[in-house]
């Protein structure tokens, strides 16, 4: 039985403390139809010398810059020729075996379009710190109502029909694309299938957007949410405004305490119910007498 191809992707930008592990993540699967692509956004460190280390093992890469990860997944699918596609971040890895069992799971199942594994979370140096809860929703409203960690993306794969009939990523967004994805799927009747195996490891470490930036991924994830409410029933539509204002009044108070007062006052105009935080109004009235104490 010939093998399906599988096309992995990795996106990367001034990670070359864990590209290398990544890239060895997925040549050391041995998977014998495999098309693997480095996209590299003209990083200043040491990662093209991580890359040109396994060149001649890649079906292609280029380091060139870029409008940002999206971007770079973009081009990648642009390229790519594999029956199941999927993305490796540069400092995630996928666990010994993987992509033999994504085969397999597609194989035996000509329904499936869309896989989600396990997939658990690891530290700087490798070691195991967890493990990704998922679900499938059971709704489209419970999606957008948890508006994370319910899919996770490093275990995800899917099929290159539903890129060819939904789309690609969305280059308007720099985040929670991957999110948009799952909500585009979901609205339009797909469901992934799930596996219980771990097939894929999320890096924590300070410098990922990830954990460096959560209220960034977090307020995407509420605009994404706002774009696909209006999809679910009126009465559903309330109980899930209700639950993005409390995420969104959650963010902002995290944002004002980490700006000290440094906050646009365009942006209150915009949003006023910043303004309903005690913590809020406390953050930006120490910045206002430190400002004068300064001049």
């Amino acid at each position: 039985m010939t093998l399906p191809r599988i096309t992995i992707i990795t996106p990367s930008y001034n990670q070359g403390d864990y590209l290398e592990r990544t890239i060895r993540s997925v040549l050391s699967q041995n998977y014998q139809n495999l098309e693997y692509m480095v996209i590299d956004g003209g990083s200043t460190d040491h990662s093209v010398d991580v890359i040109r280390k396994y060149k001649d093992r890649l079906s292609y890469w280029v380091s060139e810059p870029d409008n940002g990860q999206t971007d770079a997944i973009n081009k990648a699918l642009l390229r790519a020729t594999g029956d199941i596609i999927a993305y490796i971040n540069s400092d995630d890895m996928y666990v010994p075996g993987a992509l033999s069992l994504v085969s397999k799971a597609f194989s035996s199942d000509s329904n499936l379009r869309w896989l989600i594994g396990g997939c658990i979370q690891v530290d700087q140096d490798d070691h195991q710190i967890g493990r990704f809860t998922h679900r499938a929703p059971v709704s489209f409203l419970a999606y957008l109502m948890r508006t994370s960690g319910m899919l996770p993306q490093p275990s995800s794969f899917w099929s290159a029909e539903l890129f060819h009939d939904h789309g690609y990523f969305d280059l308007g967004l720099h985040y929670s694309f991957d999110y948009e994805f799952n909500c585009r799927l979901l609205a339009r009747g797909e469901r992934p299938g799930l596996t219980e195996e771990n097939l894929a490891a999320f890096r924590m470490h300070d410098t990922s957007k990830g954990g460096s930036q959560p209220q960034k991924f977090g307020m995407e994830r509420i605009v994404i949410a706002r774009r696909y409410a209006h999809l679910i029933p009126l009465h559903q539509r309330i109980e899930l405004y209700r639950n993005l204002g409390y995420r969104e009044r959650r963010y902002a108070i995290a944002a004002a305490e980490e700006s000290t007062g440094r906050l646009s006052w365009s942006h209150l105009l915009r949003h006023p119910w910043w303004l309903a935080s005690q913590q809020v109004r406390r953050s930006l009235l120490s910045g206002v007498v430190s400002a004068r104490r300064a001049a």
